[in-house]
């Protein structure tokens, strides 16, 4: 569904809504079924874009309707492997954290723009809980210098790695736009600051 289509189905149409998130689910969950078997796994970490930069792109009683049950159930299945179950989702979605945190039971959470939220602040806010996994802001990799680059990603070692449950990294994907030395500044610079 596009979020328009989407938008006028939780209004018109919610038991549509609900026998899409149910395919959509059931699909993933054998997906997961299957994925769960690979004996050099080490984590499940899904994408779910479900915010934009003001807040949740449907309201958090919709995603608590149709989406977090799901995330729950993987989450469920990845802890009975023994492995963590990280989530990646784009956009501003603070309202629903401690439902991902305290229901859902996710291990790490990826996607931090600092226009929303910093990965600093966002380990303050959540860090004795979960994860912080990446955080080197997109905009600062795609249009900052090197220096720029490297300067970030040592402050986010030195602030969120000291406190632990910290993977450095890019806040989000690396799209063909980023230049490659700015992708490599952050490499070199996370080598340095650990030492290798």
């Amino acid at each position: 569904m596009s979020l328009e289509g989407l938008s006028l189905a939780l209004y018109d149409d919610p038991e549509l809504v609900q026998a899409v998130s149910d395919r959509i689910g059931e699909l993933i969950t054998k997906f997961y079924e299957h994925l769960l078997q690979l004996e050099n796994l080490i984590a499940v970490f899904p994408g779910d874009d479900m915010g934009f930069r003001s807040g949740t792109l449907v309201s958090p009683e919709a995603l608590r309707k149709y989406c977090l049950p799901w995330h729950k159930k993987w989450a469920e299945m990845a802890h009975q492997r023994g492995l963590p179950y990280f989530l990646h989702s784009c956009g501003n979605v603070l309202a629903i954290m401690d439902d991902l945190i305290n229901d859902v039971g996710i291990d790490g959470k990826h996607s931090f723009e600092d226009a929303i939220i910093s990965a600093e602040e966002f380990q303050r806010l959540y860090g004795d809980r979960i994860a912080v996994l990446g955080g080197v802001d997109l905009n600062i990799l795609s249009a900052g210098t090197p220096e720029k680059v490297r300067q970030q990603t040592r402050q986010l070692i030195e602030t969120c790695g000291a406190k632990r449950r910290f993977a450095i990294g890019s806040g989000n994907s690396i799209p063909t736009y980023v230049p490659v030395e700015n992708y490599l500044a952050m490499i070199d610079e996370a080598l340095d600051c650990m030492g290798i």
